[in-house]
């Protein structure tokens, strides 16, 4: 991870005191930028505005309102969150909270307060283990998740926890003593962890959506930005004059010079009657700097209808820009609306946004943290750029605030973010900061807020709606696809999975003969996951392993196959012997991915299928480990097929390498196109790889 020095983007006050109804709830927290202590909430206050302690740009704002508290438990609940919040002298055993946890904890202790407040209980000291016994089976009727579930009943539990704090209005009782919570807790430990229940995004849906995206990123970014620049300046243009029919007039002859018929607004704007197309009185104001209804008068009314009679109306209310880009050899829109600028402005943004998202392995909090200016190139003494780095800040296991990070990342992403840039007004730093044109009255109340994942989410669907409605308008079909029966529920967790799958294996799932991709996946590594604490590689690796064994299991599943060849070609038919063992039943291969990935763990056979070669890997023989930082198992893109003793043949791998041969006879066909030595180095390749064959192939490929 690249070091960044920055600027401290929060203060921190001193902890809060004990007691006392002026005290600051706030105080001990860190707050953003800008943020002043004795604005904030105290304690006698009724609604806790949290907003000043979130120090993430995309964070929601946050409150605890306490007035939606049955009136008994509100004491209670205040000195709870007051202790939470000050994250000071808690109860042994227990860690401070993020905000938002603090937040689901007020909302998961309602939930308790009117339960309680049903069965007439008005004070803590009341609650019997019944009644927390039968709470508990509300909770099991309620079918939350496990890990809600199991939240849920930590809230519980703290009003008893926290009981020295809460001056007597506490349980008195400890939930987890009681049978049936004991019961659940040991039944929710007994089972493992599960497998990540993100889904990733399918290959027939990422394809036609990262072709859109950089369709708008490389293509109608020009177009959309030039109409956002002409809409601007539409909407900031000083009144043309004091004498409104004299600036009418000739804002009127000047579409007589051009014989333009006059602007009408869309249907969605409401004016009009019965489907009637009227001149847009409106937009008109805004082209003399007037406001909205400054053109209502008699007498500009009939100047107006006077022009529309002699040149007819268009269609919409359209800007001067003409789009410049094409598709397939015809522009993509003939003309653009005033108003269809904020849509295509919020497309073309989440256009990057996916644009980024797939091509870097960036976390969505990530994303949304990119300021203007954070793309940093590098490049060779001929001044050629050789590599993009992206920065941004991490979160992850981080604190709060967030920590710097780096990710090398390929053009497209530095193209998208240099949009990002144009789309965003001077002043604004975030790049996923709310569009001006998107937003009626006011961007934000603070400049340093973001879209958050949910927004984005809805952003998704908006562009796979866009994007199958203009191709359908035009007979393309490029679509983005439904999946079983309907369009596919794209959330901002998957583009980073799916990335991950995605360099793992080839399309198709095929990955015997990914030589090529797998140097790429040496660069992805490299710079996607910014450093190994990103959990990036981790996922890439998980899913690698899985790729295996699903390819393992299939090949020692197969009875017909060819046997492997090669110096450890026996050694591999003992191994994936061994590994069919645990994967094949009844001649079928596992299928269910949390149990292959048990199986890989307890199992691995440590066979790495590629083009050339298949690895059966030992460390003390490997001639790609010449690097002790590389994680354990071969290198792939480093191998040496021809000299290693981990080499194995499968008939894929026997192929590939007849093909290189016929490859390489085709370019020394061509003498007058080589070097000396070049043609010596080929013929030396040639021999070799003939050699090799002949001593390991069982017959002619």
């Amino acid at each position: 991870m690249t070091s960044i020095k920055i600027t401290a983007s929060a203060t921190t006050a001193a902890p809060p005191e004990p007691t006392g109804t002026m005290v600051y709830v706030l105080a001990g927290r860190p707050l953003h930028r800008g943020a002043d202590l004795e604005q904030t909430a105290v304690f006698n206050d009724d609604v806790w505005p949290l907003g000043p302690a979130l120090l993430r740009a995309d964070a929601r704002p946050l409150t605890l309102d306490f007035t939606a508290l049955p009136t008994a438990f509100r004491p209670a609940a205040k000195r709870l969150h007051q202790v939470l919040l000050a994250a000071a002298d808690l109860p042994l055993g227990e860690t401070p909270l993020s905000i938002a946890s603090i937040r689901t904890v007020f909302t998961d202790l309602k939930r308790l307060f009117t339960w309680l407040e049903r069965r007439q209980h008005y004070t803590l000291a009341e609650v019997t283990r019944q009644d927390l016994e039968d709470y508990h089976a509300d909770l099991i009727t309620a079918r939350m998740s496990g890990n809600t579930s199991a939240f849920h009943r930590r809230c519980v539990r703290m009003l008893w926890v926290y009981r020295d704090v809460l001056d007597g209005e506490h349980l008195h009782h400890d939930p987890y003593l009681l049978p049936s919570w004991q019961a659940w807790e040991r039944a929710r430990r007994s089972h493992r962890r599960g497998e990540n229940s993100t889904e990733r995004i399918p290959e027939e849906v990422m394809g036609p959506l990262l072709t859109w995206a950089l369709r708008w990123v490389d293509d109608f970014a020009t177009d959309v930005l030039a109409a956002g620049a002409e809409r601007a300046a539409v909407d900031s243009r000083p009144p043309a004059g004091p004498h409104v029919p004299t600036v009418l007039a000739a804002l009127l002859d000047t579409y007589r010079a051009r014989r333009a018929p006059l602007p009408t607004a869309p249907a969605s704007l409401g004016l009009g009657s019965a489907g009637r197309r009227v001149p847009n009185a409106s937009y008109l104001a805004r082209l003399l700097g007037y406001r909205r209804g400054r053109l209502s008068g008699r007498v500009e009314k009939e100047l107006i209808e006077q022009v529309a009679a002699e040149l007819g109306l268009a269609d919409d209310s359209y800007l001067d820009h003409i789009p410049q880009a094409v598709l397939d050899g015809t522009p993509w829109l003939t003309r653009i609306s005033y108003y269809e600028v904020p849509r295509l402005q919020q497309l073309l943004q989440v256009a990057c946004w996916i644009t980024v998202a797939y091509l870097s392995g960036m976390r969505d909090s990530e994303i949304k943290h990119l300021r203007r200016g954070c793309v940093a190139v590098q490049r060779d003494p001929t001044g050629r750029v050789y590599r993009h780095r992206l920065h941004s800040l991490a979160f992850k296991g981080e604190v709060p605030a967030g920590v710097p990070a780096a990710w090398v990342v390929t053009a497209p992403v530095a193209r998208a973010v240099a949009v990002l840039e144009q789309l965003q007004p001077p002043g604004r730093d975030f790049l996923f900061s709310p569009l001006a044109s998107a937003v009626r009255h006011q961007i934000a109340e603070r400049a340093d807020r973001v879209a958050g994942c949910d927004t984005t989410n809805k952003h998704l669907a908006a562009f796979v709606s866009w994007t199958n409605d203009y191709a359908a308008a035009r007979a393309r079909h490029d679509v983005v696809p439904d999946v079983g029966g309907h369009p596919f529920r794209l959330t901002t967790r998957q583009f980073r999975r799916t990335l991950a799958w995605f360099i793992a294996r080839r399309p198709g799932g095929v990955i015997a003969g990914a030589l090529q991709y797998r140097h790429q996946s040496i660069h992805l590594f490299e710079g996607y996951a910014g450093t190994s604490d990103s959990g990036f590689r981790a996922e890439v690796q998980a899913e690698d392993a899985l790729a295996r064994g699903q390819y393992l299991g299939d090949l020692g599943a197969d009875s017909d196959r060819p046997r492997l060849v090669g110096p450890a070609g026996a050694e591999a038919e003992q191994r994936l012997a061994n590994f069919a063992r645990h994967t094949v039943f009844d001649g079928q291969v596992v299928i269910d991915e949390a149990r292959l990935r048990r199986i890989i763990a307890r199992h691995d056979p440590g066979i790495y299928p590629g083009a050339f070669v298949t690895c059966v890997y030992n460390a003390d023989r490997a001639l790609c480990r010449t690097n002790s930082t590389i994680p354990a198992g071969p290198e792939l893109g480093d191998c040496r097929p021809l000299a290693c003793r981990n080499t194995a043949l499968t008939s894929d791998n026997l192929a590939a390498h007849t093909q290189h041969i016929a490859e390489l006879d085709r370019v020394l066909a061509l003498p007058e196109h080589l070097a000396p030595y070049v043609r010596h180095r080929l013929n030396q390749q040639r021999e070799d790889s003939v050699d090799f064959l002949a001593r390991h192939a069982p017959e002619p490929i």
